[in-house]
């Protein structure tokens, strides 16, 4: 495994999931269902007649559990802004030192391992979402594999007015929906990411955000024991399927015949927000483009 890839995973999978949460939350209050739309030729991706602009990134082929670049498929008819991501995120893998990510395409299991292999389309998107400024990302299955979009849109903006109240939500059904082995450091992050600071203590950590109060303990191996305080939190929500299902697109292109749109019932979900996010959504149908 590329320990440099798994701890940038750690660093921005609390935060990322959250981020899926609130996709779903946005599709939920506009009555969308699961039935999407994708094209490659505009990085248009359509619920009914709620549209987003979402680059395609990539995908992958689960008969050889390997990654292939959107902007390396020779067979997909890019965006002309799509194409160009191709160039950010090479300088964005050069400057995070994952050089491996940098190639056309590459064998996921011998940077993942084993365990994140399945789930390389959430982790992937996770990985870039954040780290480019993103809101959100989206997967796109199809027979065989599954593809991954990302979405930068003002309507997923939002100001938290109760980030330990969200914390305390979130941060248990992300270790329950998710592989994470280091909840600790999942963790401390994701407070980051909300301008919360962590002080340690005996066997764990504590959060302050005005009179509230969280600490969070861990085991010797850094797995979440207990997580309580002064907080009440957010009205218990059932876990959801997460948008940003759990992918499958082939490792061939999405097919000119379909002209990159690859209308999809998805249970874009995590493992149900990852194998949804529970591990964002996992396993559907044929891709949204031009088949490889």
């Amino acid at each position: 495994m590329d320990d440099q890839l798994i701890a940038l995973y750690y660093r921005h999978v609390a935060t990322a999931f959250d981020r899926q949460l609130r996709l779903t939350d946005f599709l939920d209050r506009k009555g969308i269902g699961q039935d999407w739309e994708y094209d490659t030729e505009t990085a248009t991706l359509l619920f009914g007649k709620l549209k987003f602009e979402a680059p395609f990134v990539g995908s992958h082929a689960f008969h050889n559990n390997s990654w292939l670049w959107g902007w390396s498929n020779k067979h997909l008819k890019l965006t002309v802004t799509n194409r160009a991501l191709g160039d950010t995120v090479r300088m964005l893998v050069h400057r995070l030192g994952v050089h491996a990510l940098a190639a056309p395409g590459f064998s996921l299991e011998p940077l993942l391992g084993p365990e994140l292999t399945e789930d390389a389309a959430h982790v992937l998107g996770m990985i870039l979402s954040r780290e480019l400024g993103y809101n959100a990302y989206y997967l796109t299955p199809y027979d065989g594999g599954t593809g991954l979009t990302i979405i930068r849109d003002k309507r997923l903006d939002f100001i938290e007015r109760r980030p330990l109240a969200r914390i305390i939500t979130v941060f248990p059904q992300v270790i329950d929906a998710l592989t994470v082995l280091d909840h600790r450091a999942a963790f401390t992050s994701y407070t980051q990411d909300y301008g919360l600071a962590t002080s340690d203590v005996p066997g764990g950590v504590t959060v302050i955000d005005g009179k509230d109060e969280l600490v969070a303990t861990f085991d010797d191996i850094g797995r979440l024991t207990g997580l309580s305080g002064t907080v009440n939190p957010e009205m218990p929500k059932p876990l959801k399927k997460v948008a940003g299902k759990k992918p499958p697109i082939k490792k061939k292109p999405p097919s000119k015949a379909s002209k990159s749109k690859a209308r999809q019932t998805g249970k874009n979900s995590m493992k149900a927000v990852m194998k949804a996010v529970k591990k964002p959504v996992k396993k559907p149908a044929s891709q949204a483009g031009k088949k490889r």
